[in-house]
């Protein structure tokens, strides 16, 4: 069983060198939701990567034959905390540019509408 779960670890070291491309290639423009925000359907896009390598990880890291291994392991294990922090340094950028943004709005929205000459 435990050279079972060897062969899904390297299996998600690929995964995770697949991810890692895609967010290379698609981070100027992710495909999004239609009718969705640009800032939410980017958020969403990273959260969505996310997700998708956290879980398995979890997985792996209740497993301490997994985890214990050699260099592979620390390899996988460095890609994987590079790549989480990538995805959430995209997402709080773009939340901060959205907060920035706000302020621009709201000065627009106390704007007078109509002006007496």
């Amino acid at each position: 069983l435990e050279s079972k779960f060897s062969v899904i670890f390297h299996n998600y070291g690929q995964e995770l060198t697949g991810l890692q491309n895609l967010y290379e290639n698609h981070k100027g423009t992710p495909h999004i939701v239609r009718n969705m925000p640009p800032v939410a359907g980017n958020i969403m896009w990273a959260r969505h990567l996310l997700h998708r390598i956290m879980d398995p990880m979890q997985k792996f890291h209740s497993n301490p034959m997994v985890m214990a291994g050699g260099k592979e392991t620390k390899r996988i294990t460095r890609m994987y905390n590079k790549m989480a922090k990538t995805l959430v340094e995209f997402e709080i950028v773009w939340y901060q540019a959205w907060v920035n943004s706000i302020d621009a709005t709201k000065a627009g929205l106390n704007a007078t509408l109509i002006v007496k000459h």
